[in-house]
């Protein structure tokens, strides 16, 4: 296994950001693309119905999953073939046996569930999913410990290009839930031989009674993912008896359109600095730097998209085709969200800082504190605001970022409110313009679009004008001079 030097660390973090993020704009733009046909196709219910398979799918993969590839990235030494095998094994025998109880108790998820035969077929597709992806964990897991995140993207392009293609040619041609069972299941078929050709690794089967012992680790990381899952995926199983599949279908369209530019920047940066931290832990100036950057990176990226939605919302569901009437009902838990999603992207970027210093215990401990609170709050705010609660409960969660800028504190000093309150003041200023513009300008989806593009100028101008020395510092730093 390569040994990495601080320089040779940062070189290709930063590398592997920008890959992750350059390299799968297009795919992103697939993506919403797609989101945007769905959407407009397929109605309130059916996307409700995705959303409760989806969550239901989420809470039986917590069953599966141990931890054991967080437990091979954040290993300090130098891997083992006999870490590598128990890992696969262990993942594959437990995936396999969780789809096999799945499809022979499939009749009683769906009675309790009330699924229809459409997302029976969904469920089954989405559970063996699970088993294939456990085919891909080990090349991933060898390209993410040498930062090579490059080479992982490439893939990740063939199976989503296979995904959205699918899933819009068929749900174009009518065949509304299925689509997505079709798209799931061939996509990741395909994709499994792409994992091998850009990280070969000869499968083998076998148990490494030391390599279980160190595995540990695992088991407390995925400790902390069993309570994430039971604060958000069970959650939204539980709400599958209490609010209809429209309604559901309202938050999960609010939470996807908040949270798409959060999946698409934060996920990147989180995916590559886990590992970066792992890899150089012990470093507390290089932690100090990068979380500060990293910080600041996010809140520049996210800050201005999220305020923006906010204020334009209203607007784009209006003007949008076949969006007006049927979308308006998720504005008020698009709102939410978004500042949900704004937080969450400072308070990943946190918790990333104590997975990778192996402070599990202590993100745990987080888990546990949002889970109790999620759970007290959502049924309190539904009460009073109906199913635009569940967004409500989950942005005053978020508050709890305060305890963990002072859990990350303890570890490495940093600081929180200057990395991030220029971007802060720059998208503000920015929603103002946007509001104003909008109310005067904005009388169809082509003046909208207008109006945004005069917004995201004034970001860039308020930015470089609050920032602009640390911005041009970073740029050279980087190889870029303007």
């Amino acid at each position: 296994m390569e040994k990495l030097n601080i320089d040779l660390i940062i070189k290709r973090s930063i590398r592997g950001i920008f890959t992750l993020i350059s390299r799968t704009f297009f795919l992103n733009i697939i993506s919403f693309v797609s989101f945007l046909v769905i959407t407009s196709v397929l109605g309130a219910s059916e996307i409700g119905i995705y959303t409760a398979v989806i969550a239901i799918q989420r809470v039986i993969a917590f069953f599966t999953d141990f931890g054991l590839g967080a437990a091979l990235i954040q290993k300090k030494e130098e891997l083992k073939q006999g870490d590598i095998t128990t890992s696969f094994t262990v993942q594959a025998l437990i995936t396999l046996s969780i789809f096999i109880l799945v499809f022979i108790f499939l009749g009683q998820f769906a009675a309790f569930f009330k699924l229809n035969a459409q997302a029976q077929e969904l469920l089954l597709v989405l559970v063996f999913t699970i088993f294939l992806s456990s085919f891909k964990t080990i090349p991933s897991i060898l390209l993410e410990r040498s930062l090579k995140f490059g080479k992982l993207v490439f893939p990740q392009i063939v199976e989503s290009l296979i995904f959205n293609g699918i899933l819009v040619a068929l749900t174009l041609s009518g065949y509304g839930i299925s689509s997505f069972s079709w798209a799931f299941l061939v996509s990741g078929l395909i994709g499994i031989p792409f994992y091998y050709f850009v990280s070969p690794w000869k499968i083998r089967i076998g148990i490494n009674r030391e390599s279980l012992n160190y595995l540990k680790y695992g088991l407390q990381f995925q400790a902390k993912n069993v309570l994430g899952t039971i604060k958000d995926d069970l959650l939204t199983v539980i709400l599958i008896r209490f609010l209809s599949f429209t309604q559901i279908g309202y938050i999960g369209f609010a939470q996807r359109l908040a949270f798409y530019i959060f999946r698409y920047v934060v996920d990147s940066v989180t995916k590559v600095t886990f590992s970066a931290y792992s890899r150089a832990q012990n470093d507390l100036l290089f932690l100090k730097n990068a979380i500060e950057k990293s910080l600041f990176f996010v809140s520049a990226s996210m800050f201005p998209v999220l305020f923006g939605l906010i204020v334009v919302s209203p607007y784009l569901i209006k003007f949008y085709p076949n969006w007006h009437n049927k979308w308006e009902p998720a504005v008020f838990s698009i709102v939410f969200f978004c500042l949900n999603a704004a937080v969450s992207s400072l308070s990943g970027i946190l918790v990333n800082v104590l997975d990778a210093t192996g402070k599990v215990k202590v993100t745990l401990r987080l888990m546990a504190i949002w889970t109790v609170l999620i759970w007290i709050f959502t049924p309190l705010f539904i009460y009073f605001y109906g199913y635009n609660g569940v967004s409500v409960a989950s942005f005053l969660v978020t508050i709890t970022i305060i305890y963990t800028v002072f859990l990350v504190n303890k570890i490495v000093k940093f600081k929180f409110l200057p990395s991030i309150i220029k971007p802060l003041g720059a998208s503000s200023l920015m929603s103002i313009a946007v509001f104003i513009l909008s109310n005067l300008f904005a009388k169809d989806f082509l003046s909208l679009v207008f109006v945004i593009l005069i917004g995201g100028s004034v970001y860039l101008v308020c930015l470089f004008a609050l920032s602009g020395k640390e911005l041009r510092a970073d740029l050279v730093r980087f190889g870029i001079k303007i």
